[in-house]
């Protein structure tokens, strides 16, 4: 039995609180309404609003005996309760990017459920479908009423305490689904529902010792306001919402070009891209939940084990490379599998080309080209005069051709040695014995300087051919009286890597040469003259490294970063490079 005497205070204690839930409320709809637009944040806002009646409505009741207008601030009361659940759970659809389903025919539906329930309140008077019996029954000095709740009530409320909660499990999802980044504040939104959702439980169920005439959901919302503040206030939590990640995942997927597939662990498919149902010639929402083998007409295994793939779409055989990936939940269970196919046709038919054009190229022309060099070589001995000097031009034009021929097969045999593991060996070694084959075949000479003791770990092959063609360029367009090349190690970088300059005293290298090369390809207005820089990039590329080209009136410099360097011999390498580097300036300067 409950009295008026067990309240000793001027306000009523149900009241107070109530009340101050509303203010919190309010101050708290004014902060946010910044945020509208964002997703899930008018949703939040209506909510805001709903949450405020009912508080501010219900506490302003507790002061008021006359019937009319208590009947008047309880149907207040009722209509911030039904709009509550519903905008809540549109709200968590939205904000976890999942605002398509709240576009659909089925939660407008759910949303006619407080809109009548809003008109059966304010019209209850006159059929009595929500509640019947209306009576003022004051406790702890409030002017609480009691009443009877008809089918329709239990309905309205029981649909708000479903819809609630099930916002508050979409915020969880995002703590699952997205980390650290949305985990505390999603925790304080989803958390903030509780204490007034058992209040309104313990209401509807009369649960004792809480007085049946009193609703304490009111008072219950001064903590949920207050989770609800460090989560959209101090913790910014629509400055960082889970719905942009979501849709980039989606947009990423559907963006593709390559056909994508997704399946469950019995090789049902779960999502299909564009991509996907424009290659086999179905519809996403057709297949979804069909076996995998039905549509690509392979099993996941199968698939997996399979490099090619072959396809026939309009008359045309495709192949498709096939990628298979595990995908696995937040505690390391594989829940499924994603299949992607890129499309190899052309790839493997350019290849095919390119192959065949190089084996034309390199026995076929090679061949001819030496034959025609021999013949040439004879007629200009036996001829004289003009004719002799055009069969020489003709000679060396043969003799170019096939020393270009000569570069592009070692280049391609560096290159096919490159898949095999590092060699160790001594920078040196490898550049001095490049020296004296050059020097022995063009006028000029090469300085070698560096430290004796520095180990490379890297591809020799490439790495001499590289400075091979460096040397041969800086030899052969030299026109000083006495062209000269100097290599020496500039440093070592932090993660090892070693720094050379390459330097010649020539006329420096065109424009239009390192332009081309820093394009990336040739056009008909602008080429190179020949392979030999082209042979540089691609092996210091294949290494790991990059060029850097320096040219004025008195030579080029060529800064090539590439190599590994073997830790035993980094920290005498560098000190050897830097004194060989303060030698060269001083040479420099000299000159």
């Amino acid at each position: 039995m409950y009295s008026n005497a067990e309240y000793d205070g001027a306000v009523p204690w149900p009241a107070a609180g109530s009340l101050l839930s509303g203010v919190g409320t309010v101050l708290l709809l004014r902060y946010l309404r910044r945020h509208r637009g964002k997703p899930g944040a008018n949703w939040f806002l209506l909510v805001l609003v709903a949450q405020a009646l009912w508080c501010l409505s219900y506490g302003v009741s507790l002061f008021v005996d006359d019937p009319t207008l208590r009947v008047a601030l309880e149907m207040l009361t009722w209509i911030g309760i039904v709009w509550t659940g519903v905008p809540f759970l549109a709200f968590g659809l939205e904000y976890t990017g999942r605002g398509s389903l709240v576009r659909t025919p089925w939660f407008g539906a759910l949303l006619t459920v407080p809109a009548i329930t809003t008109v059966l309140v304010v019209t209850n008077p006159l059929h009595e479908i929500v509640w019947n019996n209306f009576r003022i029954d004051p406790i702890f000095g409030a002017a609480t009423v009691a009443y009877d709740l008809n089918a329709w009530a239990f309905f309205a409320i029981s649909l708000g305490m479903v819809a609630a909660p099930s916002g508050t499990l979409l915020r969880f999802d995002t703590v699952v689904s997205y980390g650290p980044l949305y985990r505390t504040e999603a925790l304080a939104v989803g958390l903030s529902t509780l204490p007034p959702g058992i209040a309104v439980l313990a209401w509807l169920l009369k649960i004792e010792p809480i007085p049946p005439q009193l609703t304490l959901a009111a008072v219950m919302f001064l903590p949920h306001v207050a989770l609800d503040a460090y989560a959209f206030v101090g913790g910014g939590m629509f400055t960082y919402s889970p719905s942009v990640r979501r849709r980039a995942d989606q947009s990423a997927v559907d963006a593709l070009e390559n056909p994508f597939l997704a399946v469950g662990t019995d090789e049902r498919i779960v999502d299909c891209n564009p991509a996907a149902e424009s290659l086999f010639d179905v519809a996403a929402s057709d297949v979804l939940g069909d076996p995998l083998e039905e549509v690509t007409g392979s099993t996941l295994d199968r698939l997996s084990e399979m490099v090619v793939v072959p396809d026939t779409v309009g008359g045309t055989r495709r192949e498709l490379a096939v990628s298979t990936s595990e995908l696995r939940d937040g505690s390391g269970r594989i829940v499924g599998h994603t299949v992607l196919l890129q499309d190899s046709t052309e790839q493997r038919r350019r290849e095919q080309r390119l192959e065949i054009l190089n084996r034309v190229l390199r026995h076929n022309l090679r061949n001819d080209l030496t034959a025609a060099r021999g013949y040439v070589s004879i007629a200009a001995d036996r001829a004289d005069g003009d004719l002799a000097s055009m069969l020489a031009r003709v000679h060396d034009d043969v003799e170019g051709v096939l020393e270009l021929s000569e570069k592009a097969r070692a280049f391609e045999r560096a290159i096919e040695s490159a898949s095999q593991s590092p060699d160790s060996f001594s920078a040196l070694a490898a550049l001095r014995s490049v020296a004296a084959e050059l020097e022995a075949e063009a006028e000029g000479r090469v300085d070698v300087s560096v430290p004796a003791d520095l180990s490379i770990r890297s591809n020799r092959e490439l790495f001499e051919l590289a400075f091979e063609n460096l040397i041969e360029n800086g030899l052969t367009h030299n026109d000083a009286d006495d062209p000269c090349v100097t290599i020496g190690l500039e440093r070592i970088t932090d993660d090892r890597k070693a720094v050379f300059t390459v330097r010649d005293n020539g006329p420096g290298s065109p424009d239009h040469e390192l332009a081309v090369l820093e394009r990336g390809e040739e056009t008909a207005l602008q080429h190179g003259s020949g392979l030999g820089l082209w042979i540089v990039s691609w092996s210091v590329t294949a290494l790991g490294g990059d060029l850097e080209f320096d040219t004025d009136a008195d030579g080029t410099s060529v800064t090539v970063r590439c190599s590994v360097v073997e830790p035993e011999s980094e920290e005498m390498a560098e000190m050897a490079g830097m004194a060989e580097m303060a030698g060269m300036a001083g040479m420099a300067e000299m000159t």
